[in-house]
C-alpha cells in the first residue's frame, strides 16, 4: 500500500466545490451545432462508439465520453467553459486550465460536435493573453489571492474582465461579465516549470480548431494573437538555441534548463502555426515559423541525440541529463517526426523493447527508472507540499506521446494493447491523474479523482484511428 500522499500541481483547489451534474449533461441532444463554416465530420457519440471492434475498449470509450467528457462540459461560468474533472471537483468548478488539460479535451469535443463550445473557450483564453503574448496555464476567478501554491499569482497585474457572448441556450450564470486572473508563474521557482505550457497549448488548440472547421476567416482574424504567443515562446530560447523552461508538463522533479519534450512540442507547434498561417494567406509568416521550427529541430538533434536514444534534459551546469532510463522525450521525438530514419533504426527497437514504460501494466511512465533520481534533482517548496517525485509516473500526457508515436510507426498492435490497459485502469469508469510505480512492480493510482486526462486521450486515440479500432 502506498502511504506517501500524492498531490497534483493543482492540489490547492480543494477550496472549490464540485459542480452539480444534471442528467441533461449526458444527453446526446446537448451537442451544440458547429458554426457556419464548420466541416460536418461530427457524429452522435453512440455512432462513433458502436464502430469500435474490441468490447473492452468500446466500454472504456463509452465511459470516457458519457461519464467524463460530456459531464465536464456544462458551460456554467462562461460559454465554452468545461472542467478538467468530470464532476468539477478537485481542480475547481469555475477554473480554466489553458495549459495542456484543456487542449487535450478540445480534440474529443470537436469530434463530438461541441465546436461552438470550443470556439467560445478559445475566445475566453484569448482574452487572458498578456501584452507580451504569453498565455496563462491556469485562470481563476478575480477574487483569488496570491499565496501558498498560488504564490506566483499577480493581482492586479494579470486581472482581466471578460464579457461573454450572450447565448440564450446556456445558463444565465454563463452570460455574466466577470473579472478573472491568469496564473503565469509556478509555485516551483526552480527551473520555471510550465512556463511554455499555456502558449504552446494555445497554438495546438488553434490548429485543431482550424483542422475541424477549415474556417479561413477565423484563422486570419487570429493570426496576430497566435503570432504573439509564438513570438513569446521564441523569446525563451537559451544560449544553446533551445527552448528554456523546466518542462512541458513536469514540476516535481523539475527538468531544470531545457526539457526535451518541450523542444519537440515547440517544433511541432511552430510547424502547425506555419501551416495555419499559409492557409490564412500569410506566406511570409508561414516561412518564418517553418524556418524557426527547422532551426530548433537542428539544435535538439545536435544536443539531445546519444547514439541510440535521446537524453532527457539539459541542465544549466550539469549538461545533458540522461540517468533515468529512457524518457518520454524519445516518444515525443518519434511522435512529432523530429526523429529521422537514421535515428529510428536504433531508437524504435529500444523503445518498444523496454518494459519500464508500462510498469504495472499502465501506459505510459515518464521515465523507465523512476527510482534513479538524485537528491540534487529534488526541489521542495515550503509553500506547496508536493512530493519531489510526483511527476515520475504514468500519465495520460505521456501515453498520448507513445500512442502518437505508434501511429507514426504503424505499430497498431501495441497501440490497441495500450488502449486496453488504459480502459482496464478505469475504476467505475473514472481515472486518476497519475499512476506511480511502487517497489513491488505494481502502480498506485494517485492524484485527483475523476480527472479527465486519460479519458480525453483515450477518445483522441480511438477516434483518431478508426481503421485501427473500428469494426
Amino acid at each position: 500500500m502506498n502511504r506517501i500522499p500524492r498531490y497534483s500541481r493543482r492540489c490547492f483547489l480543494q477550496r472549490t466545490g464540485p459542480a452539480t451534474l444534471g442528467a441533461a449533461s449526458l444527453a446526446i441532444s446537448a451537442l451544440a451545432s458547429p458554426p457556419r463554416r464548420a466541416v460536418q465530420t461530427a457524429q452522435r457519440p453512440t455512432d462513433w462508439i458502436r464502430k469500435i471492434a474490441d468490447p473492452e475498449i468500446r466500454a472504456g470509450v463509452e465511459a470516457a465520453v458519457f461519464k467524463n467528457l460530456l459531464p465536464a462540459a456544462l458551460e456554467r461560468v462562461y460559454p465554452g467553459h468545461f472542467t478538467i474533472n468530470a464532476d468539477g471537483g478537485g481542480f475547481g468548478s469555475d477554473t480554466t486550465w489553458p495549459g495542456l488539460d484543456s487542449w487535450q479535451m478540445v480534440g474529443p469535443y470537436l469530434k463530438l460536435g461541441r465546436t461552438r463550445m470550443v470556439l467560445d473557450y478559445f475566445e475566453f483564453v484569448r482574452a487572458s493573453q498578456r501584452k507580451d503574448g504569453n498565455i496563462p496555464f491556469a485562470i481563476f476567478n478575480g477574487d483569488t489571492r496570491s499565496g501558498g501554491c498560488l504564490r506566483g499569482l499577480k493581482t492586479p497585474d494579470d486581472l482581466f474582465t471578460y464579457r461573454p457572448p450572450q447565448r440564450d441556450d446556456l445558463p444565465a450564470s454563463s452570460r455574466e461579465t466577470r473579472a478573472w486572473v491568469g496564473l503565469f508563474e509556478h509555485w516551483q521557482t526552480q527551473g520555471f516549470p510550465l512556463s511554455t505550457l499555456g502558449p504552446l497549448s494555445y497554438l495546438l488548440t488553434a490548429a485543431e480548431i482550424f483542422d475541424a472547421t477549415q474556417d479561413v476567416d477565423w484563422a486570419k482574424e487570429r493570426l496576430q494573437t497566435l503570432g504573439a504567443a509564438a513570438a513569446f515562446l521564441w523569446s525563451l530560447r537559451t544560449d544553446l538555441g533551445l527552448m528554456g523552461g523546466s518542462g512541458f508538463y513536469l514540476e516535481a522533479p523539475p527538468r531544470e534548463g531545457s526539457d526535451g519534450v518541450t523542444q519537440c512540442y515547440a517544433i511541432h507547434a511552430f510547424r502547425l502555426f506555419s501551416r495555419l498561417a499559409r492557409a490564412a494567406g500569410d506566406k511570409g509568416l508561414s516561412r518564418i515559423w517553418s524556418r524557426n521550427a527547422d532551426e530548433l529541430e537542428k539544435r535538439f538533434l545536435d544536443v539531445f541525440w546519444r547514439d541510440d536514444h535521446f537524453g532527457e534534459y539539459v541542465h544549466p551546469t550539469r549538461g545533458l541529463v540522461d540517468t533515468h532510463g529512457l524518457s518520454d522525450v524519445n516518444w515525443a521525438a518519434v511522435a512529432f517526426g523530429v526523429a529521422r530514419d537514421r535515428h529510428l533504426r536504433s531508437l524504435w527497437p529500444r523503445l518498444i523493447a523496454d518494459p519500464g514504460f508500462r510498469s504495472g501494466n499502465m501506459p505510459t511512465q515518464a521515465v523507465t527508472r523512476p527510482f534513479s533520481y538524485e537528491p540534487w534533482e529534488y526541489r521542495r517548496s515550503s509553500d506547496c507540499g508536493v512530493e519531489p517525485l510526483n511527476d515520475a509516473a504514468a500519465m495520460g500526457r505521456v501515453w498520448y506521446l507513445e500512442a502518437t508515436a505508434c501511429q507514426r510507426m504503424k505499430a497498431h498492435d501495441r497501440l490497441v494493447e495500450s488502449a486496453r490497459m488504459v480502459c482496464r485502469a478505469a475504476q467505475d469508469g473514472f481515472w486518476r491523474e497519475r499512476y506511480h510505480l511502487k517497489p513491488d512492480g505494481t502502480v498506485s493510482a494517485d492524484g485527483s479523482l475523476k480527472y479527465c486526462e486519460y479519458a480525453a486521450v483515450l477518445a483522441r486515440v480511438v477516434f483518431g484511428n478508426p481503421k485501427v479500432f473500428g469494426g
